[in-house]
């Protein structure tokens, strides 16, 4: 039998041995260790898929919303309401909830938490979130699968994404972006002005002949640069950039019908006046004026604008007055004057029907108390109302400037949801 240490080599002794052996068991266990580790991270860095549960939720209302009969209660805040669902976003999932049981519905989370949902947007078919990193991630909204995601590259901060036209619109560092709603493919890339190198999509209109109006807030948390509030006229298919135009706050920024966009302009010109546009592939025309006192607005596509404010008592945050004007030519259609220390918070505006709170007007001495408003349904071409639906008691809730409101934030398919304009505290969802 041959010698351990072969032809001219001294034999190991037992303490080599050992030593060799205490290598190969530290080598191994390293490898081991590193491997778990490895196993961890991939397991943690896999989003939360529970896909959906039971069937999809039929939707309250075929076709144009109806008069409301019932109202449900939310434990959170719904952001979006479709096809009998509504869409939340607590901190780093989505998830959505079955309006008729309250049950989840479907849920999507990552597993790195601290990546907030700081926007999602849904439509029929797709909910697209946005996160505070860059990301964003696309789900069917039937099953509650992800379709896509992609890293739009930008430092941490509040990020949008919009739906529109079958594209998901979002911000890039000097640029806005639009991917494919149903499959994440890159479509176009608008590059901003020069002077506006950080930029935040507010919402998206899409208009004939491949127009899309993108309103957009520049330069928001630059301290070297100026702040202000563009229009982008955008070739939908190219990303193009037909024209630009500066505006006032995008939030007053409404679409009257489908050429027509109501929006107030450049603060420094004209701070009090809101216009009606003409808005095509060559540029934006003034139209027509709205009356001065129509600071609070909003639109529907069936051509009526409708204002919700009244100076005469001295305050723009006491809404007391309808008005609904003419997106053609601006003519008053008609008005709604609240009863005696009632006001409305902002309506909206579908399919032929305006929705809005009329509750009592507050104060800073409501603070805690539970009050009682209605929900009133009005015929958007003639103001006639249609239906009032009396809403549970609410408590009020403090806001900044003591004027306490209720909005009607959104509605879908039969469903109107309903909060405090400060955004704190439980919705309503009235559904028929």
């Amino acid at each position: 039998m041959g010698l351990l240490g072969g032809p001219g080599k001294p034999v190991p002794s037992h303490a080599e041995l050992r030593a060799a052996r205490s290598r190969v068991w530290g080598l191994l266990i390293a490898l081991i260790f590193l491997a778990v580790c490895q196993l961890v991270d991939w397991h943690q860095s896999q989003d939360v898929v529970t896909g959906a549960h039971g069937t999809f939720p039929a939707a309250f209302g075929a076709g144009a919303p109806v008069a409301p009969e019932r109202v449900v209660r939310q434990k959170t805040d719904g952001e979006v309401l479709v096809h009998g669902l509504s869409i939340q976003s607590p901190g780093s999932s989505v998830t959505a909830v079955n309006l008729r049981t309250g049950k989840e519905y479907w849920r999507y989370e990552r597993r790195d938490t601290g990546r907030v949902v700081w926007s999602i947007e849904a439509s029929g078919r797709t909910v697209v979130a946005g996160f505070g990193d860059g990301r964003l991630v696309a789900i069917d909204l039937r099953t509650g699968k992800p379709l896509w995601q992609v890293e739009v590259h930008h430092d941490e901060g509040y990020r949008s994404a919009e739906l529109a036209g079958g594209q998901a619109v979002t911000e890039a560092p000097g640029a806005v972006r639009a991917f494919a709603e149903r499959d994440g493919r890159s479509l176009w890339t608008a590059k901003t002005p020069k002077s506006c190198p950080e930029v935040l999509v507010y919402t998206v209109y899409v208009l004939p002949d491949h127009l899309s109006v993108v309103p957009v807030f520049c330069n928001t948390s630059s301290l070297k640069r100026d702040e202000y509030n563009l229009l982008l006229g955008i070739d939908n298919r190219t990303g193009k950039i037909l024209w630009q135009q500066r505006t006032a706050d995008p939030k007053l920024t409404v679409r009257a019908d489908e050429h027509t966009l109501a929006a107030a302009p450049d603060p420094e010109t004209d701070p009090e006046t809101v216009q009606l546009l003409e808005v095509n592939r060559h540029g934006i025309t003034p139209r027509a004026v709205i009356s001065p006192d129509a600071w609070d607005t909003a639109a529907s596509g069936g051509g009526i604008v409708v204002s919700a404010t009244d100076f005469r008592d001295g305050s723009v945050d006491r809404d007391t007055l309808l008005r609904a004007y003419a997106a053609r030519d601006g003519h008053l259609a008609w008005r709604l004057r609240a009863p005696t220390g009632q006001e409305y918070g902002s309506p909206q505006i579908s399919d032929g029907r305006v929705y809005v709170v009329r509750q009592p007007s507050l104060t800073d001495r409501d603070v805690g108390r539970r009050i009682r408003t209605d929900l009133l349904i009005l015929d958007a071409g003639t103001g006639r109302l249609l239906h009032t639906l009396r809403l549970p008691a609410m408590t009020a809730r403090a806001d900044g400037d003591g004027f306490m409101t209720l909005d009607v934030r959104d509605i879908a398919d039969g469903a109107v949801s309903i909060s405090w304009r400060v955004e704190e505290g439980g919705m309503l969802i009235a559904t028929d």
